[in-house]
């Protein structure tokens, strides 16, 4: 039977998805790449690719600010785009912050967060200008 590389008295129970070592139920890490050591995990935390997450809300942020001049009739969906990135970015980059995600993965978060929280203020400052032109005129 298999032991554990960290722990000789534990059976293992998993192998390292990048290296190979046994591991114990203690020891297992699970991220998208399957079971991993602790060593191996920071290093994918230090060298792994940006989450999609990250990317996401990128995404989200940027088609937010293109369907801005959409938003003039209907700003229901550059809204939602936004929020949905500003949202995503931010918990992203907590994630980073307590070495839960890559940290190639910050630049991507931060610029989705700040981009949906731009598109956010300009569709809310059309809204109150759209009211106030409504209700004054």
């Amino acid at each position: 039977m298999a032991r554990c590389g960290l722990h000789p008295e534990q059976p293992a129970v998993a192998t390292c998805a990048r290296c190979g070592t046994f591991l114990c139920a203690e020891c297992v890490e699970l991220v998208p790449e399957g079971s991993v050591c602790e060593p191996c995990r920071a290093r994918l935390r230090k060298e792994g690719p940006a989450s999609h997450v990250a990317w996401g809300a990128l995404g989200l942020g940027v088609a937010g600010l293109v369907f801005l001049p959409c938003s003039l009739g209907i700003p229901l969906p550059t809204l939602v785009a936004g929020a949905s990135a500003l949202v995503l970015g931010l918990r992203e980059t907590g994630r980073i912050r307590r070495a839960e995600s890559p940290v190639r993965g910050l630049w991507p978060a931060r610029v989705g967060w700040a981009l949906g929280g731009l598109t956010l203020l300009l569709v809310l400052a059309w809204v109150a200008m759209f009211l106030f032109l409504t209700i004054d005129g």
